[in-house]
């Protein structure tokens, strides 16, 4: 039997045009908001190059230095 998935409320800041995009496809597809935000994120993080290479284009468009 797989684990049951445990959920924590977490508060985040999401620009407006984000926001009305999902609201709009959970919307339509009878889906709650946290249900297709944690679909996205879920399936974005399983691409682990895909992942690194959005965290360095973040680091360079805020001017982190990058090792």
């Amino acid at each position: 039997m797989e684990k049951a998935k445990s959920f924590r409320r977490t508060v985040i800041e999401v620009r407006e045009d984000l926001h009305h995009e999902v609201r709009k496809l959970a919307l339509l597809n009878d889906l709650r908001i946290y249900q297709l935000a944690n679909a996205i994120i879920e399936e974005f993080l399983r691409d682990e190059e895909r992942a690194k290479a959005l965290i360095k284009r973040l680091k360079l468009q805020s001017g982190h230095v990058i090792h």
